[in-house]
């Protein structure tokens, strides 16, 4: 799991193919992510670092 040090929440990573899914469901699955106390991160570039998808500071791997 990313996490940002400077939002101080998880940042979960949601690939979407075009036509796969509709806007509703997409909003729908951010509002419960966010409602998780989560922020969410559709498509990000295939290399790292990532980038917070609120304050775009760079994410670290969280460890458990």
């Amino acid at each position: 799991m990313l996490y940002c040090m400077k939002c101080k929440k998880e940042v979960v990573i949601y690939g979407v193919n075009l036509g796969a899914v509709t806007d509703n469901d997409l909003d729908d699955l951010r509002k419960k992510i966010i409602k998780d106390g989560k922020l969410i991160l559709f498509n990000p570039p295939p290399f790292e670092p990532y980038q917070c998808p609120d304050c775009f500071n760079q994410l670290i791997e969280k460890t458990k």
